[in-house]
């Protein structure tokens, strides 16, 4: 009887998807502030255009505020993200794999928004 058991395999017990979503959102929002704090903020535009008067992008507090602002909208995301996943409701799963993907693509917008577009920094003014 031992040998028949021994036979079938046992299941191998993984991870609900809502702990793997958690986890693709923490480490999505850790690579988008790491970005932002660390590279986008400190060195901003490879070139700023020789014009009178320079393009916000172009200055260091300029780009350290759309930073903050940049941060704080991922935080939210992120939050709202895990909160949703810890819910275990299965009608709300397509909100959290949203939000996985908005903070998949974040830090590319946000390097984007940082660095190179000038207009998002004189809105904030």
């Amino acid at each position: 009887m031992s040998m028949v058991n021994d036979a079938i395999p046992q299941k191998v017990k993984s991870w609900p998807v809502a702990w793997r979503l958690i986890i693709a959102a923490t480490i999505f929002t850790g690579a988008t502030i790491a970005l932002v704090w660390f590279i986008a903020v400190p060195l901003g535009p490879s070139v700023c255009a020789a014009i009178y008067p320079p393009a916000r992008n172009c200055f260091w507090s300029d780009r350290a505020e759309k930073g903050l602002v940049v941060s704080v909208a991922v935080v939210v995301i992120y939050i709202a993200t895990v909160t949703l996943a810890l819910m275990k409701n299965r009608r709300l799963h397509k909100l959290v794999v949203s939000g996985v993907v908005l903070l998949a693509v974040a830090p590319i917008l946000s390097y984007l928004a940082i660095a190179w577009i000038p207009a998002f920094a004189s809105s904030l003014l």
